[in-house]
């Protein structure tokens, strides 16, 4: 049977939202707008650069050049050409954020959780370079960044916590595991599948996998583990 998520909203291009989203303002809201817009500017243009000419054929300099910034300032808020992709993890959860505003609330907990991954998957498959991810994950292994993909302060954990703790007070997942450990389980399967396709060059479709796969995860939180 068909996902009663499939259909109810459009996938946002996620590039296009990638640039704007840094066109104005970016991170705390009591940050000084000069600084917010240079470090607006600097990502906008590295993600553009990394788009047009792949991440390994873009250097600091061109960034420097494109932003109209000095060497001082991109090392004022990046350590590294490596950081910014910290800023992709980052537009994950602004991406969840955009769908937390268009979900139906009426969906069960299952199939938003479905939805929710759908949407993702499919705006990274179609909208960022397979090498990209790779480089994301092999930065998360030496990062200290506070946006690292296992930070549970995130609006991703936060958020989908919420839907897995409401599945388990309406009964409609089985209460033999907490909602954290659901989370984990959930965020596993993420991770794992993404780490797959970078490995192999996103030789298969990431949606489509997820989409069959992610049912079985979700079933067994049905009838309890």
């Amino acid at each position: 049977m068909e996902p009663a998520f499939l259909g109810i909203y459009k996938p946002t291009p996620f590039i296009g939202y990638l640039l704007t989203r840094y066109t104005t303002t970016e991170g705390n809201d009591n940050m000084p707008r000069k600084r917010q817009s240079t470090k607006s500017r600097i990502v906008k243009s590295a993600w553009n650069l990394f788009y047009k000419n792949g991440y390994d054929d873009t250097t600091v300099e061109d960034i420097i050049t494109a932003s109209k910034t000095s060497k001082g300032t991109f090392y004022h808020y990046f350590k590294s050409k490596e950081g910014l992709l910290n800023t992709l993890s980052y537009l994950f959860d602004e991406k969840y954020e955009e769908l937390y505003n268009v979900v139906d609330p009426n969906l069960s907990s299952y199939d938003k959780l479905l939805f929710l991954n759908h949407e993702l998957f499919y705006m990274i498959e179609t909208s960022i370079d397979v090498s990209l991810v790779a480089y994301l994950y092999s930065a998360q292994l030496v990062t200290k960044d506070k946006r690292s993909l296992s930070d549970h302060k995130r609006f991703y954990y936060v958020w989908l916590s919420e839907i897995i703790q409401n599945a388990l007070d309406s009964g409609e997942f089985a209460p033999t595991s907490s909602a954290k450990d659901l989370m984990d389980i959930y965020a596993m399967f993420e991770r794992a599948l993404l780490y797959d396709w970078s490995l192999v060059k996103g030789k298969f479709s990431l949606t489509e996998k997820s989409d069959a796969l992610l049912p079985h995860v979700l079933d067994a939180f049905v009838n309890g583990l």
